[in-house]
């Protein structure tokens, strides 16, 4: 991946510079956004990934990836793993989203690792801050965006929707589970 400047007029390490057209966006207006969580890896050589980042989430090593059609979060030591896309998921732990402002949604996701839950808002357009705190992000038209945030417990997205005026955003926050737990 190569490496950017992070003067304040630079977006993050982890940003990809802004690009004009990206022709692997799907022809059709997508409607609706798919979350589906999985305790085994996806098999990432399927997607088009655009920019990857190194994070540590919940106190172990974890991987941000901007794909073509959204994004994946993977946190391997705890088996958690957050496949997001316009296009439906075969995961048997799938959720959608309406690409709507005003949508709300909630799901969690458990195993004997973690307890991960994720709160989804439909805001509108403007709503979105910028690509300059994420931890990465990925332009794919002068006003469509996903981005990823590393947070306090856990980690937040951004997908931006200029044909819906929306800029859907993610919560998610996550608790390992100690032995004692299980």
């Amino acid at each position: 991946m190569p490496s950017h400047p992070t003067s304040p007029t630079e977006p993050p390490a982890g940003t990809e510079p802004p690009a004009g057209t990206d022709s692997s966006q799907p022809a059709e207006t997508p409607t609706e956004l798919y979350f589906g969580y999985s305790a085994d890896a996806p098999d990432l050589t399927a997607v088009d990934v655009k920019t990857v980042a190194p994070a540590t989430l919940a106190g172990e090593p974890a991987v941000l990836t901007v794909i073509g059609e959204s994004h994946y979060v993977g946190l391997p030591a705890l088996g958690f793993h957050e496949l997001c896309s316009c296009k439906p998921l075969p995961h048997e732990r799938t959720h959608r989203t309406p690409l709507s402002a005003g949508a709300e949604r909630e799901f969690s996701f458990e195993s004997d690792r973690l307890d991960a839950r994720t709160v989804v808002e439909g805001r509108p357009l403007d709503a979105f801050p910028g690509p300059e705190a994420a931890t990465v992000a990925y332009r794919f038209d002068p006003e469509a965006w996903t981005t990823i945030r590393v947070a306090d417990g856990g980690y937040e997205t951004y997908h931006t929707y200029p044909e819906h005026d929306l800029a859907l955003y993610t919560e998610t926050t996550m608790t390992p589970r100690r032995a004692t737990q299980r």
